[in-house]
């Protein structure tokens, strides 16, 4: 299966993991069993359950600078979800179809809103708004994923 290719910033991420000797090719490792099963061993395998907490936490850092009016904060919270997101995309493919667009979506929404807010001027900029409801629709895909990921037996 073929992912989607990402845009700007999360592609620029996924190079420079490839570069650094990531694992690109998750998906493609031979994993045993029905599809829940499968999914749990690369669930298991690349993290993915703390991946996505890292990635929830640089989300709820984001929110929490914002509310304090810590611009530096804020930007730096953003950058650090555009550098997480990509680790996480980086472990597709999974051996589940719908779970891989859900999660790619996830992901590259997370990054284009992080790295479009990482260069916000000021908190109150019409960026950092469309930035946080690019998350939330990312949020959505997440939770979409995490119901399949919990039906699959990952937790």
């Amino acid at each position: 299966m073929s992912l989607p290719r990402p845009p700007g910033a999360l592609r620029a991420v996924i190079v420079a993991l490839a570069l650094g000797g990531a694992s690109s090719t998750a998906g493609c490792t031979g994993y045993s069993g029905p599809v829940a099963n499968q999914v749990g061993q690369w669930a298991s395998q690349y993290s993915v359950v703390s991946n996505d907490r890292t990635v929830v936490s640089d989300i709820d850092a984001i929110k929490l600078s914002l509310q304090a009016g810590r611009l530096k904060d804020l930007t730096s919270n953003c950058a650090g979800l555009v550098d997480d997101a990509g680790t996480a995309y980086g472990n597709l493919p999974t051996p589940d179809n719908t779970l891989t667009n859900e999660l790619s979506t996830a992901y590259q929404d997370f990054a284009n809103a992080g790295s479009s807010c990482a260069t916000a001027r000021s908190i109150d900029s019409g960026t950092i708004t469309r930035a946080l409801g690019t998350i939330s629709r990312g949020l959505v895909a997440l939770a979409r994923a995490d119901r399949r990921l919990a039906r699959d037996g990952v937790h």
